[in-house]
């Protein structure tokens, strides 16, 4: 992993290692092998090159997984159609949407076979609290503003009287 300021999320990171531990325990690429798993059970197609999972093991509702090559016009043209027919057909008024992708330059880790993954949820009624979730939390990393020690010292104060 990067360490410093180029350092990617921690998320992203355990999967690009679980892809290239899946190739060398398996010889096959874990995103061709993760679109068969779900093409086979009827939660996956292929549309104009781009392939499009309902997510068997989903983070969130509804959560849709586009996959492909590059992030190009094809791409973002099926990103508009899964949200139109979530937003349309599913009734989904609040979303988070991740795109992880290699980086666009030089890298030390190895990057080879990871595609350019768009990852949707449905963040649920927006009128209900309970529902919402945060797209970094799902996709990234646990976002934290509070500090532990304010939380800790405070606890202690009210505790202790």
């Amino acid at each position: 992993m990067m360490l410093g300021r180029d350092m990617h999320y921690g998320k992203i990171e355990h999967l690009r290692i679980t892809a290239l531990r899946y190739r060398q325990i398996f010889n096959s690429n874990y995103f061709d092998d993760l679109f068969e798993a779900h093409e086979i059970v009827g939660c996956g197609f292929e549309h104009r090159g781009v392939r499009v999972l309902a997510h068997l093991t989903p983070a969130k509702e509804k959560e849709t997984l586009l996959i492909g090559e590059r992030l190009d016009d094809n791409l973002m043209g099926h990103i508009y159609e899964a949200l139109s027919c979530l937003r349309d057909r599913m009734g989904v008024t609040s979303f988070n949407l991740a795109i992880y992708m290699p980086p666009i330059g030089p890298a030390e880790e190895d990057w080879s076979g990871f595609p350019v993954i768009v990852r949707i949820v449905d963040r649920g009624d927006h009128q209900a609290r309970t529902s919402d979730i945060g797209t970094m939390e799902l996709y990234a990393a646990s976002i934290i503003s509070s500090d532990p020690m304010v939380v800790a010292r405070t606890l202690r104060e009210r505790m202790n009287g």
